[in-house]
């Protein structure tokens, strides 16, 4: 695949002075058709080698509504985005929360109130993040390692759990391998328990079914019944937990 660059092309405007230029890169490659990715900086136009300048300013034209509500979406969930610093808020267990440094001997993380307060001795914003890891690493650890085992044994799989890990990833809240691996991202434990409990459902439920058949929703609502309510939940918020 090549990339090229094309920098705040004012596609669309037409005669409107209102309407604003957005930094647009082009990536060629072997597909056959054209699409669109947008971030909160930036939109990426996806096609073929032959595609023409031509094509491409015809195809963002078509698409212009959409790809401003869609910059103006990602504009607002990368401001919501998690910075472990002073002052900053935190989305923890569905309340906003605002982060506080405080000087002490002992490295801790403490909830009160509306305060997130993490303690420690001349704490900079590094030190800040690995210990917030830390805490959600053995909440983790505590909450969802012995409620997947246990969701196992319910349901007469456990014998096929060989491992359960606990992994921060880019993008996956959960995985389960066919060899019995079990992976959840540690960040989840920044969520309500509710939203924590349906991605160890999901999980240990492909230890039975390892697909997304109707066997296996049919499975997951057995056992966690309002899950399409919390799957909702999480894909609006998801974005608010990664650092």
């Amino acid at each position: 695949m090549s990339r090229s660059k094309v920098v705040a092309l004012n596609f669309g405007a037409g005669n409107s002075k209102l309407r604003k230029a957005f930094p647009c890169e082009v990536e060629r490659s072997k597909r056959k058709t054209l699409a669109l990715h947008v971030t909160h900086k930036k939109v990426v136009v996806r096609c073929p080698y032959q595609a023409s300048r031509a094509e491409l300013a015809e195809f963002v034209n078509d698409n212009r509504d959409w790809i401003e509500r869609r910059l103006l979406e990602e504009s607002q969930r990368y401001r919501q985005s998690l910075r472990i610093e002073r002052n900053a808020k935190i989305f923890y267990r569905a309340r906003e929360l605002t982060i506080e440094f405080k000087e002490g001997r002992k490295e801790r993380v403490l909830v009160n109130g509306d305060r997130f307060i993490i303690q420690g001795h001349k704490l900079t914003n590094a030190r800040a993040r690995v210990l917030v890891e830390d805490y959600l690493i053995d909440k983790a650890s505590n909450y969802i390692v012995p409620r997947a085992k246990g969701l196992a044994r319910y349901l007469g799989v456990d014998h096929k759990i060989t491992e359960v890990r606990l992994r921060k990833t880019k993008t996956k809240w959960g995985h389960c391998t066919s060899t019995g691996v079990l992976q959840y991202n540690w960040l989840i434990m920044l969520a309500p328990c509710s939203i924590i409990d349906y991605m160890i459902s999901h999980e240990v439920c492909h230890l039975v079914h390892m697909d997304h058949s109707h066997r296996f929703w049919n499975l997951v609502e057995s056992v966690c019944p309002d899950y399409e309510h919390y799957i909702e939940w999480l894909q609006a918020h998801e974005h608010r937990f990664w650092f």
